[in-house]
């Protein structure tokens, strides 16, 4: 008994056996255009494909310029980054800025080759639905342009995957280079910071002290806080790695009796200085960083409270280490509070 096909579904009365033909003319029609579609847009990606890969050759090109020219000023073998050289450390900041384009450009290229992976496995599965007025002329078309199509689809797709994964090898490369210069060089917010904190520190007054004085008052430590800050903005003082961050043991003891022992990470801000906020009990502390130590003493009878450490190790020099208290800091009618303090010291300006 044959079987019925369903009328209630049909628009306008019509039945789906009546519908039949103009929904494969409509099949035919999509597979027809979609080809073309595919070769306008491939056409367009093709484009920016090669202005993309121009502009990462000649970026490519200026980053060899700069390492040549880097070689040239800066021979002893240490990170460009870490030179005392106003010049060099410039040329290492623009090639920061060329691997961030580079990177930019390189993620493009990548994202419009996958697309034009995607569209030839498409294109490689379509096949041109059979006209039934004239089956066999359009089976013999198919049959003959067919293998063409794959053929041609299968060799871009394999050059396309070569790119893509040669793409990627340059963008490991390109996000090492780049992560090995953030060990060092300070980030734009960091030096818009260093910069207000020197606005800040140039209308303020110095007290002057020993640097072989540990123990700061309040308007000491905050002179302590301007140097660093003229350090930072110093370009003739080099930088130093961001990624490592001495170790401070600190130890108190009361009445000849150890009452407190821990061991504190300084926080790096830049160029070999290092800070922590601290609680120091009464008594006699010793603090300790590598095979150098310091000794505060605390008056039995005082409160225990939080202080500032801050630590300057400069490159074949002397170390300097300074303590202060943090109340005795904000107790001053305009202490220094430089921007670049890291956020977990949270120092409030009481005046403010």
């Amino acid at each position: 008994m044959p079987v019925q096909l369903p009328t209630t579904q049909c628009p306008a009365g019509y039945t789906a056996r009546q519908l039949l033909p103009a929904l494969l003319a409509l099949l035919l029609l999509v597979a027809l255009l979609l080809p073309q579609y595919a070769h306008a847009q491939d056409s367009a990606a093709i484009r920016e494909l090669q202005t993309l890969t121009d502009e990462r050759e000649m970026l490519t090109r200026e980053l060899e310029q700069y390492k040549t020219t880097i070689m040239m000023l800066h021979a002893d073998g240490t990170p460009a980054e870490q030179s005392s050289n106003p010049a060099v450390k410039k040329l290492a900041q623009e090639m920061v800025s060329i691997r961030k384009r580079l990177i930019q450009v390189t993620e493009r290229e990548v994202t419009l080759l996958q697309e034009q992976i995607i569209m030839a496995g498409a294109l490689a599965t379509v096949t041109p639905a059979p006209d039934a007025s004239n089956p066999e002329p359009e089976t013999e078309q198919a049959i003959e342009s067919k293998p063409l199509r794959v053929h041609s689809a299968a060799y871009d797709l394999e050059r396309d995957k070569e790119n893509v994964k040669r793409l990627h090898a340059l963008l490991a490369e390109y996000y090492t280079e780049l992560q090995e210069s953030a060990r060092t060089l300070p980030t734009d917010k960091e030096m818009a910071q260093r910069e207000a904190a020197k606005r800040d520190a140039e209308t303020l007054a110095r007290i002057p002290f020993s640097i072989d004085k540990v123990r700061l008052n309040g308007s000491e430590g905050s002179t302590a806080l301007t140097q660093i800050t003229r350090r930072l903005s110093d370009p003739n003082i080099p930088e130093s790695r961001r990624d490592i961050a001495p170790i401070c043991g600190i130890k108190t003891r009361l009445f000849g009796k150890l009452i407190g022992s821990e061991n504190r990470s300084l926080k790096p801000v830049g160029k070999h200085h290092y800070v922590a906020r601290i609680r120091l009990q009464p008594g006699d502390t010793t603090l300790r960083i590598q095979s150098n130590s310091w000794d505060v003493r605390l008056p039995q009878n005082a409160s225990a409270g939080d202080y500032m450490v801050t630590f300057y190790q400069p490159p074949g020099g002397e170390p300097e280490l300074h303590v202060f208290a943090v109340d005795d800091l904000l107790a001053q009618d305009e202490p220094h509070i430089p921007a670049w303090l890291p956020a977990e010291v949270n120092l409030t300006n009481r005046a403010g």
